[in-house]
């Protein structure tokens, strides 16, 4: 790995991390059971788009240039939201990144617009077939690698001339798919420990309720004993 592709890399891992901030916060938010339990309302559905349309934007912006294209993790936004709430919301986002990057211009614009949009789309499919729910890490990580090379084989095909294409493919798709793979993990193993605080909670709440149920039954029984 030569030194121009760490360096992108470096870059780009230092804009996962204000991602995976605001990502944070969602979890810890009033909003995330609803999510987790697959049924996010309207005004939800609505503040995920804003924010996921919102990163997805910072990604472009914080990008790194490189032959009239923009080294980003762009996707990442809409690959997470279309995981968390489905393909509507996924596409939002995914809208909101692809009109930014169309304002930028540059020899890929195109492909890396229609990519923004079919990372909320693929995510939000995923979504669907798992019933609603989180996918679980694996499969979220798998997603996010296989949708960056989707994204470097739009390219190829969308970006003229090819030799031009193959040159942006051959120094950015190793830096953009470690990254996004990278940010998506760690948001992965976030959802995961909120589900298993979650379940630790649930337990806690039932064991509760049956040592309440014992005690009032006891507590009946030596009233009975006592009359």
């Amino acid at each position: 790995m030569n030194g121009a592709i760490l360096t992108q890399l470096n870059v780009l891992l230092q804009l996962i991390c204000v991602i995976i901030v605001a990502a944070y916060l969602l979890t810890r938010s009033r909003i995330f059971p609803e999510i987790l339990d697959g049924n996010p309302t309207i005004k939800t559905r609505i503040i995920l788009i804003l924010l996921f349309g919102g990163l997805s934007i910072y990604g472009s912006v914080s990008g790194i240039e490189f032959l009239g294209s923009v080294v980003n993790v762009r996707d990442l936004g809409p690959m997470v939201a279309g995981l968390l709430a489905g393909p509507w919301v996924g596409m939002g986002a995914g809208l909101i990144g692809a009109a930014y990057r169309l304002s930028m211009g540059g020899i890929t614009i195109y492909a890396c617009s229609i990519s923004a949009v079919f990372a909320g789309l693929f995510g939000g499919l995923i979504w669907i077939y798992y019933k609603r729910k989180f996918a679980g890490t694996t499969i979220a990580v798998a997603f996010a690698i296989l949708m960056e090379v989707f994204h470097m084989a739009l390219t190829l095909l969308m970006v003229r001339p090819f030799d031009m294409a193959l040159e942006i493919v051959s120094r950015v798709s190793i830096p953009m798919i470690l990254a996004n793979a990278a940010g998506m993990f760690v948001f992965a193993v976030m959802v995961k420990n909120i589900q298993n605080e979650r379940k630790i909670q649930a337990e806690r709440d039932e064991l509760m309720l049956e040592m309440e149920q014992k005690v009032a039954e006891h507590s009946c029984a030596d009233t009975l004993v006592q009359k």
